[in-house]
């Protein structure tokens, strides 16, 4: 209750004030998060030792999982292709 009676008394000015230092002090922290997460990323990174069998050239998980799907995929698209011609030769030669 009391902040709302404090938000009617808050001039546009004050209100456009108030969101500005709240904007600031979100990207501050979000700069922070940031410096943070790098800072982590490049001590571990140096721990990490690459994988023989992996590609040199693929290096994120998502690369991974992406290729990883488009070759069953094709298999898919493959076995299809197959039963749809198996399916046209009974069809063709069954009486």
């Amino acid at each position: 209750m009391k902040d709302d009676k404090q938000q009617d008394n808050l001039t546009r000015e004050d209100y456009q004030r108030i969101k500005q230092a709240e904007a600031d002090q979100f990207t501050q922290r979000d700069r922070k998060r940031v410096q943070v997460e790098n800072d982590y990323a490049r001590t571990h990174d140096e721990y990490l030792q690459p994988d023989s069998t992996e590609e040199p050239n693929i290096r994120s998980t998502a690369e991974r999982k992406s290729r990883n799907l488009g070759k069953r995929l094709n298999w898919v698209i493959l076995g299809l292709i197959v039963a749809i011609v198996i399916v046209y030769l009974i069809l063709f030669f069954v009486k």
